[in-house]
């Protein structure tokens, strides 16, 4: 009677459900902040699942691929390590996942269809091979970013609104972000498997100086559409200003705390942190645009 739970739960961990959610979720805040999305539309449906799926496939194929690494870094949260799923159950995973995402993204207009099959093979090359190269894995996280917000305003008019634009510039850096400094917890693994990484190449407090300075960066950005007309909505709009403090606050409580501890417990602990900051600060510009 224990065994299915256990089993389930591990699935949903293979999958990172949460995150696989948030990042379908980026669908409906890109559609609202283009103003694009106003009902139950048939296309945002679609492109909330196939981002899903996308998510899902991903993040099997990286615990299929990184079974090795994950074992030399001790990683007791992956599944597979500890044994609770096999490897076939996480490749059977992610070939399922791309299959449904691919015939979703059918359903969709020709911008958006090729924007998803183009995006495929760079995250399945990320998964298998890619993530090795230097830098490379770093920029194909903070690209996922700005897939899925481009999407959310692609699907419905194909234009690309300037706060769309905007938006998907700071995913692209907080992704890169956040991946650099996620690197900082892996880096006996992947130093000792030859990945490549500012961490394994440069050291952890190099990364970790890198990886604030991106969030500096970012708040930077964070509250610049109350100072400069990105958006009509947000310009001047105080309720925005002080909704978007407060990932600004939490960004520098992170970056201090990474700076003065770079072990893997504080990384997986400003993991969560991050992973909740972003959401607070897509609350703060969705807030911003509808009052």
């Amino acid at each position: 009677m224990s065994k299915r739970p256990t089993t389930l739960r591990a699935f949903l961990s293979l999958v990172r459900i949460d995150n696989s959610l948030f990042a379908a979720l980026g669908i409906v805040v890109s559609g609202l902040l283009a103003g694009d999305l106003v009902g139950w539309q048939f296309e945002y449906f679609v492109a909330f699942f196939i981002i899903f799926f996308c998510a899902t496939g991903n993040f099997a194929f990286n615990d299929y691929y990184d079974y090795e690494v994950d074992k030399r870094n001790q990683r007791t949260d992956r599944p597979l390590v500890i044994g609770l799923l096999d490897k076939k159950t996480a490749l059977i995973t992610g070939i399922v996942s791309y299959i449904i995402l691919i015939l979703l993204s059918l359903l969709l207009n020709t911008i958006a269809t090729s924007l998803v099959l183009a995006s495929l093979p760079i995250f399945f090359m990320y998964n298998a091979w890619l993530k090795k190269v230097f830098l490379v894995k770093n920029i194909v996280i903070g690209y996922a970013f700005v897939v899925t917000i481009l999407l959310g305003s692609l699907v419905s008019d194909n234009i690309l609104e300037s706060l769309i634009v905007y938006f998907a510039a700071m995913g692209f850096i907080v992704g890169l972000g956040y991946e650099i400094m996620l690197d900082i917890g892996d880096v006996t693994g992947d130093r000792a498997l030859g990945v490549q990484t500012i961490s394994t190449r440069y050291g952890s407090q190099p990364a970790a100086l890198v990886s604030v300075i991106i969030y500096a960066l970012i708040m930077l950005m964070d509250p610049l559409p109350f100072f400069v007309n990105i958006d009509s909505r947000l310009s001047f709009d105080y309720i925005f200003l002080i909704l978007i403090l407060i990932p600004v606050i939490s960004y520098f409580f992170i970056s201090r705390s990474l700076l003065k501890d770079k072990s893997k417990d504080n990384i997986f602990r400003l993991k969560k942190r991050v992973f909740l900051t972003m959401q607070v600060g897509c609350v703060a510009y969705l807030v911003g645009v509808f009052l």
